[in-house]
């Protein structure tokens, strides 16, 4: 039985109080899961084999979701993202610590003005196969990813801005943009993996699906579908840079979906690490022997976008501002997240993090209040509320949650789940209502980095306010952090105000680990797992 099954319905929760409802539920499936893992324990600890072993210093990670591809120029998946992270680098990185950009493949780097930047290459720099990484290979980088051509799906964050990647000299290679754009270290430092010059042939977007050469602290070993990723340390990775070479000798990616499994094998030794746990899941994981729950927080956000601009009926309800504000006071979020997210996650009003630029601002916030939600309903001239469709792809039992909390006020929400390509395809075509979306921000700490749900001729906005497109286009094209901050507190202002959104909150993240691994949440929610030692 897989964790899922045990995520009932929560539509029950309009026939009673539903806080009791809620709770209810949730002791339910909290005694429902640890009943299953501690079963699965039993019955599989003992059959299943044992790879992670810190005496072949090995470690074994457990990925909820297989890893398709091992380009992650071609995956957005958190379990690439992770992966890329081990064997890929690009010319600068993010200090979490400072939020500054430091060198990574780049020694250095210099603005030539407000919209050029020299960046410096380290010397005896090496791909995994021994090669050189030149001047040549980071200008290759640069002209594939920006290619609309090449398909990848990192091209489109930088197309807007890229102009060329030019050759100064050997060590220098000049990157400039076609305006001011201040995000461009951001997108160089999370879009831009570098590559062999040439790795593609004459085009081929498959090319390094199977095979992989990279520059990360480590290489990778074997890789086979459904049997997950080998990798091992790279001793030709340079030093002195931002990024930790690896303390561990191996790590091996494995997928296992179901966890029940997970649980056994940590019980086991046949893992020591995973991410991504659900959150009862995680406590009761934390609650056994030889197994630790650590919680942290994310960058990631979720929320609803409302069609204001009627891109799919023209004369639909959500089109009604004193709507969308009553769809925004109907929502139970502090529920939400005590009961449904659980462990650091916490109530967002707005599409950021608090802490992150541009985020900091006061705008107006919308109070679970029901009653106040059928008043404007009616007036609104929806007294008895009315149906529409929400489009949906992830956490069934939040988006039912939202559901019955609508239905309190006399709303329909018709939940279509689907898979998130399907959900893209119809969002591009202009079909949706209402749809789900979760935003991590690639752990960049800046409202920029959500822009295409604000600017004109995103498929994502669906609200088409010409004020609030302008407001955003300027601050993306100035580097003046003043001006940017002031933009950017107009237009959050006015999109809580017309609730042009329905903000829900900010995720919590769970991992669990072998009690012999040192491991600590890292601060934008994206572990890094060359930086993962033994005790």
């Amino acid at each position: 039985m897989h964790i899922s099954d045990t995520n009932h319905s929560l539509f029950g929760c309009n026939r009673v109080a539903l806080t009791r409802c809620r709770r209810t539920q949730k002791g339910r499936i909290h005694m429902s899961v640890k009943s299953m893992l501690l079963a699965s324990a039993l019955a599989l600890s003992t059959a299943l084999p044992s790879f992670a072993d810190k005496a072949n210093d090995t470690l074994v990670v457990a990925f909820n979701k297989e890893v398709q591809t091992l380009d992650g120029l071609y995956s957005t998946s958190r379990e690439n993202l992770i992966l890329s992270y081990l064997t890929s680098d690009q010319l600068v990185e993010l200090n979490l610590d400072t939020g500054e950009y430091e060198g990574a493949l780049a020694e250095n780097y210099t603005w030539v003005d407000d919209r050029t930047i020299d960046f410096t290459l380290r010397e005896g720099l090496t791909f995994h196969d021994g090669s050189p990484v030149t001047v040549e290979d980071i200008v290759y980088s640069f002209d594939w990813i920006a290619d609309a051509d090449s398909k990848t799906k990192r091209g489109a964050f930088i197309r807007g801005w890229f102009e060329s990647a030019v050759a100064i000299d050997e060590r220098t290679v000049r990157v400039t943009a076609k305006q001011p754009y201040p995000l461009m270290l951001r997108d160089i430092a999370v879009f831009v993996l570098t590559r062999k010059a040439g790795s593609y042939g004459d085009g081929n977007p498959d090319a390094l699906t199977q095979k992989f050469v990279g520059t990360g602290p480590y290489k990778i070993s074997e890789f086979a579908m459904g049997a997950g990723v080998q990798l091992e340390r790279y001793d030709g990775y340079y030093a002195g840079g931002p990024k930790a070479a690896g303390s561990i000798e191996k790590i091996v990616l494995r997928p296992i979906p179901d966890w029940g499994t997970v649980t056994a094998e940590l019980l086991s030794g046949g893992v020591n690490w995973s991410f991504n746990v659900p959150d009862d899941t995680a406590k009761d994981l934390g609650g056994l022997p030889m197994v630790d729950h650590v919680s942290g927080v994310s960058t990631r956000v979720a929320f609803l976008v409302l069609d204001a601009a009627g891109v799919s009926d023209a004369e639909g309800p959500i089109t009604n501002k004193l709507v969308r504000q009553a769809l925004n006071h109907a929502v139970n979020r502090e529920e939400i997240v005590e009961f449904l997210v659980g462990g650091s996650g916490r109530v967002v009003h707005s599409t950021c993090n608090a802490g992150m630029f541009g985020c900091d601002v006061e705008i107006t916030e919308y109070d679970y209040d029901p009653e106040k939600a059928k008043a404007l309903l009616a007036e609104a001239g929806y007294p008895d509320g009315f149906e529409f469709d929400l489009t949906a792809y992830r956490e069934r039992p939040i988006m039912e949650a939202v559901a019955a909390d609508l239905a309190e006020v006399g709303v329909t929400a018709n939940v279509n789940f689907v898979k998130l390509s399907a959900l893209s395809k119809s969002r591009a075509e202009g079909q949706l209502e209402a749809f789900q979306n979760a935003w991590g921000f690639y752990a960049t700490p800046d409202l920029g980095a959500i822009s295409n749900y604000y600017v004109e001729g995103s498929n994502r906005n669906l609200h088409h306010d010409a004020e609030v497109q302008e407001w955003f286009k300027a601050a993306l094209e100035t580097v003046d952090q003043e001006e940017r901050a002031e933009l950017y507190a107009k237009a959050l202002k006015k999109v809580a105000d017309e609730a042009y959104l329905l903000p829900i909150f900010q995720y919590s993240q769970n991992y669990v680990k072998s009690v012999d691994v040192n491991f600590e949440a890292p601060a934008d929610g994206l572990p890094r797992l060359n930086e993962l030692s033994w005790k």
